[in-house]
């Protein structure tokens, strides 16, 4: 626009034969002058313009900074979830598989349970009647005993007899008045034990493996029997020599 006026205003002054006043000479350098003012402030307008995109351009740089660690630290978090996710689930399956064992556990050690029972409750009944069968016995030893003159006499009785015989003799000790009949289980023999107290077979061979005694006690100390056997046993036997 500067340009234009210049070569407008040369060419005015130029021509030749023409002649400017000097009000129009005046307007047209006021004009000219407000046209450079104009300028300026274009320039400026533009100025701040650009700095004004460069400000947002660096806005946008510092945005876009943040965005990707933004983004980074999502991803980040995802992961950790995941990899959380993953710990949780392994350690719940192997909660889960120990909860299992402990259920086939519980199973098993319940049907032991229910095995010992069955066997305590057999051993409870061969007591009974292992002991029903020695009440019977000492009744007919009683009777047998109030009245040695109905009792017929063995005739000839081998040494395994006499033997036997002697052993039963020295067991046998008055209690509270009543002839009762007690084991020594240093010299009956296994099947005394096992007719008058009602043991088994093993037992009884372990009784006589384990001789001698000087307590009866010494079963329990020694493990013969346990201690509920010899509770139900104790007041039947003795271990005098």
């Amino acid at each position: 626009m500067k340009v234009w006026l210049l070569t407008v205003m040369t060419l005015i002054l130029v021509l030749p034969g023409c002649m400017v006043s000097k009000d129009k000479y005046e307007a047209a350098v006021s004009d000219m002058e407000s046209a450079k003012a104009d300028l300026e402030k274009m320039r400026m307008h533009r100025d701040a313009l650009e700095q004004q995109m460069n400000n947002l351009k660096s806005s946008n740089e510092s945005v876009s900074t943040e965005l990707e660690m933004m983004t980074a630290e999502v991803q980040r978090i995802k992961e950790g979830r995941k990899g959380e996710q993953a710990l949780l689930g392994n350690r719940t399956k192997e909660l889960e598989r120990k909860q299992q064992q402990l259920k086939a556990k519980t199973k098993r050690l319940a049907k032991e349970y229910q095995k010992v029972k069955s066997q305590n409750k057999a051993l409870k009944d061969t007591v009974v009647r292992y002991q029903k069968e020695l009440k019977a016995n000492r009744e007919k030893k009683m009777v047998a005993v109030a009245a040695p003159g109905k009792m017929k006499q063995p005739t000839g009785p081998s040494t395994q007899s006499k033997a036997n015989s002697s052993s039963l003799k020295k067991v046998v000790a008055p209690v509270t008045g009543k002839k009762v009949q007690l084991v020594n289980i240093n010299k009956a023999s296994a099947s005394d034990l096992i007719l008058f107290l009602g043991l088994t077979k093993e037992v009884a061979d372990e009784v006589v493996a384990k001789r001698p005694y000087r307590l009866r006690g010494e079963l329990v100390a020694k493990q013969v029997v346990p201690k509920a056997t010899f509770d139900v046993i104790k007041d039947r036997i003795t271990a005098a020599r």
